[in-house]
């Protein structure tokens, strides 16, 4: 009786051993070959150099030829990456603008040509924007990312992109308990299917309620098993605007309590103006591209715009997709202010 306990007590230990090793192996993939987030602080290349992220936002699922020229076009600022627009669905401009399916094909040579050019693809979802249902949405996005075709494409990719779960998947009604979980539970969803790269989470609220992040971006990242996720805040706050009113000493104060929270937090959208009710409501948009810069923020102006007339709009930073055709707001951001995208960009490690 004593030998049988002793085996049995001895393959309970080996058990026991083997199954620490494989929880080990799979919380210790090796992320730093590629895009990461060090020490869940900032973003890092392979090089181990800091990454500020200065991009601006293409809408590809509304541009001719999916927005190939604009790539071209956006090299010239010297961005460092572009957030991409894609949908489940999109209209076909070669096919007189048949709704058609989304494919790995058609986004793919978006993603080389990105690389291509040193700038980093980051890669959104766009159908669950101010959603209702947070907790299904996101899990449907998460679905869609790890559908066989998207996501064997995808993952030859994993160290030079980012994924952006959903755009601003929530309208201001999911309790800030449920936003997190739901993140939670598609995070899981993407690293069970193999995804290791840098996953950017939206804030609450539209993208703009920051203070989410204040409170639950430790827990969200704690329950990554790779700590390797990206904040992202859309700055949609208009000096005033009909739902709410942002002064410079109140937009300066948020920084300050975002910086000082020491995660890895991104402007993903940073624009000249808040559309509301179809009229522009004005953004001190060089006092968030300054506080950025002093704070190491990355900010990524939305939108380029496109050769694609249909598709612009008051926020379109050039009308016709060219680099040549920037002006106003646009033109400030990308190339004339002193904390344009030209004069503060860093191309990556490649």
């Amino acid at each position: 009786m004593k030998t049988i306990k002793i085996s049995l007590a001895l393959i309970f230990a080996i058990t026991i051993c083997i199954s620490c090793k494989k929880d080990k192996k799979e919380q210790n993939v090796d992320i730093t070959t590629g895009l990461h987030v060090k020490d869940g602080n900032y973003l890092s290349d392979k090089c181990g150099n800091k990454v500020i992220l200065r991009g601006v936002n293409m809408g590809s699922i509304f541009a001719v030829n999916f927005g190939l020229k604009e790539l071209e076009e956006i090299e010239k600022i010297g961005a460092n990456n572009v957030r991409i627009v894609l949908g489940r669905n999109y209209e076909d401009w070669t096919n007189g603008g048949t709704i058609t399916a989304l494919t790995a094909a058609k986004i793919e040579p978006i993603i080389t040509s990105c690389i291509a050019k040193g700038m980093i693809p980051i890669l959104e979802l766009h159908d669950f924007t101010g959603s209702a249902n947070a907790a299904a949405d996101l899990q449907q996005a998460a679905q869609w990312w790890t559908s066989a075709g998207i996501k064997s494409m995808l993952q030859k990719y994993q160290k030079s992109i980012i994924l952006n779960i959903a755009n601003e998947p929530d309208n201001g009604s999911a309790p800030d308990v449920g936003y997190a979980d739901a993140n939670i539970n598609a995070v899981k969803t993407l690293r069970n299917a193999g995804y290791t790269c840098p996953i950017m989470i939206d804030a609450p609220n539209w993208g703009k309620d920051h203070v989410f992040f204040l409170y639950k971006g430790k827990a969200l990242m704690d329950a990554d098993p790779l700590h390797n996720l990206l904040f992202s805040v859309h700055a949609y706050w208009p000096t005033n605007g009909l739902f709410g009113n942002y002064s410079d000493a109140k937009i300066t104060a948020d920084f300050g309590a975002l910086k000082q929270s020491g995660l890895p937090i991104v402007f993903g959208e940073l624009a000249i103006a808040d559309i509301q009710n179809g009229l522009a409501y004005n953004i001190n948009y060089t006092l968030l591209m300054k506080l950025c810069q002093d704070n190491e923020f990355g900010y990524i102006a939305w939108w380029w715009g496109f050769n694609n007339p249909g598709a612009n709009n008051q926020l379109s930073m050039t009308n016709d997709g060219l680099y040549n055709g920037l002006a106003n707001g646009g033109k400030m951001i990308a190339i004339d202010d002193v904390n344009s995208i030209k004069n503060t960009s860093k191309r990556i490690c490649q």
